[in-house]
């Protein structure tokens, strides 16, 4: 009897075990679902870099540089008298424009005309002692030594020597008066445009007067500027230097110059104090704008094609190279670059890029590169 009641008490207390661990575990299932329900979602953590970017435009791109450069005559000629005399005729006065051989001054002519005449009455008068030198030498010579002396014979040959020198001598100095009376004439050695002339007729003038005026050449003129070091072996390195470069003036008022022009070449040294090379160029100068010693803005204009423009905050500038970086495929990039040229905020840089390629403006950190990014676009006025 006692076992079978201890045997009904141990089923009970088995059955009310069961019952309370029931019980505890809907407990505890019920305060961690109202402990989800009540505690916020903490949402995956997302790994992409969102960065400020823009997107690469190749394009061919305008480029101007300036240069302070004055104007030069290529050809100036300063007119001075050969040889003394009185000024006979002033047939120019300044300002006027001349041709090559045009006829400027006369001297007076008298003397050197005097002095021409008497030198070819000494060819004539040398010439008739050749003349007859030659035919006593001629017959002594034929005679020989058997009809005439040798010492005769060598006076013979030496008169004749003699004559034939002055006559010569007399040929020279008709030659000198010709060139003499030449000078009488002053011709213009080249083309362009007289100066101040500042001449009376009657007035003496002689070499040691010095520059009676001068003539500039107006067209074409040169007008020179300075590049720096660097800038001429940029050009040196390329096969041919300032090919495609076009040349314009600006004037002091302002106005573009109409006529462009064309650089012929460069200095052959580098001045030491300012570390630049002087360029030339030559400019068909109708209507007389250019004067020489004029200072004017020299405008060098060209165009890189297939290229792109980049602000210089998003450059970075290192020994190894000068870089970029960039969002290609989704992910953050270093890219070399080369700079073509150098604007206020701007590079111009050559198109090394693939298509869909996004340029950081933004600051990152070297790195950053490889990891994940994601562009933020911003237009032209830098806003979202």
């Amino acid at each position: 009897m006692e076992n079978k009641t201890s045997g009904r008490v141990y089923a009970l207390l088995i059955v009310i075990l069961i019952l309370g661990a029931f019980a505890l575990g809907w407990f505890f299932a019920g305060y961690k679902g109202h402990r989800e329900a009540s505690e916020p979602q903490t949402a995956p953590v997302d790994a992409t870099l969102a960065l400020l970017s823009e997107p690469i435009k190749a394009q061919n791109l305008p480029f101007e540089k300036s240069y302070v450069g004055f104007v030069t005559p290529i050809h100036e000629a300063e007119i001075q008298p050969y040889i003394s005399g009185y000024l006979e005729e002033i047939l120019i006065k300044g300002g006027q424009s001349v041709c090559k051989g045009q006829v400027l001054v006369t001297l007076r002519q008298d003397e050197y005309i005097a002095r021409l005449s008497a030198a070819e009455a000494d060819i004539l008068k040398a010439e008739a002692t050749f003349k007859n030198a030659e035919a006593y030498y001629k017959r002594i010579e034929k005679a020989g030594t058997k009809a005439v002396s040798q010492t005769d014979l060598d006076n013979a040959q030496a008169q004749f020597f003699e004559a034939r020198a002055a006559l010569e001598q007399a040929k020279a100095n008709y030659a000198l008066a010709q060139v003499n009376f030449d000078y009488t004439v002053i011709r213009a050695p080249i083309s362009g445009i007289v100066g101040d002339v500042s001449l009376t007729k009657g007035n003496y003038v002689s070499p040691s007067s010095g520059v009676l005026f001068s003539i500039v050449q107006y067209n074409p003129i040169r007008v020179v500027f300075s590049i720096t070091d660097k800038e001429y072996l940029t050009e040196l390195n390329k096969p041919h230097p300032f090919k495609g470069d076009d040349v314009f003036i600006r004037l002091a008022d302002g106005e573009l110059f109409k006529n462009k022009g064309q650089i012929k070449y460069t200095d052959n040294a580098v001045n030491k104090t300012t570390n630049a090379v002087a360029v030339y160029a030559e400019f068909d100068n109708i209507g007389k704008a250019l004067t020489p010693n004029a200072y004017v803005t020299v405008l060098l204009r060209r165009t890189f094609k297939n290229s792109v423009q980049v602000p210089k905050s998003a450059v970075s500038l290192e020994e190894e190279g000068n870089f970029v970086y960039i969002i290609r495929n989704g992910q953050i990039e270093k890219q070399e670059i080369k700079i073509l040229a150098s604007e206020a905020a701007n590079f111009i840089i050559s198109n090394t890029f693939e298509e869909g390629d996004m340029l950081i403006t933004q600051t990152i950190n070297a790195t950053d590169v490889g990891k994940p990014a994601r562009a933020i676009i911003t237009n032209t006025e830098g806003t979202k």
